[in-house]
């Protein structure tokens, strides 16, 4: 399970790794529209309303060490490498496999 350590509102927090299913779970409860489904996160991101509260919400459901006042007395640059780490422990893997993905399916179209 990979780990990072930030420091984010004065706070030292842990982002660790989430299996696949607490990973459905979380996106189904930030955006139920999905019913956890990744295929429909572009459209509920689509439709979201960006506002402040929606920081105040969501972070805290992601993050539970983190309250709505730590996220009111974080700097922009914590959140984003909050954001970052997070995708960083739980993505990293996708990242580099989408690229050979990709690879693959262009060498096949040619071949055809």
């Amino acid at each position: 399970m990979r780990t990072k350590v930030i420091t984010f509102a004065g706070k030292t927090i842990t982002v660790e790794e989430k299996k696949i299913g607490e990973l459905e779970q979380l996106l189904a409860k930030l955006f139920p529209a999905t019913k956890g489904k990744i295929k429909d996160l572009g459209k509920a991101l689509d439709n979201l309303e960006i506002d402040w509260d929606l920081l105040y919400k969501k972070i805290p459901a992601i993050f539970p060490d983190i309250t709505e006042t730590d996220v009111k007395n974080a700097y922009i640059s914590e959140l984003e490498e909050l954001i970052q780490a997070f995708i960083e422990v739980n993505f990293f893997g996708l990242k580099k496999l989408i690229p050979k993905l990709v690879s693959l399916v262009q060498l096949g179209s040619t071949q055809k």
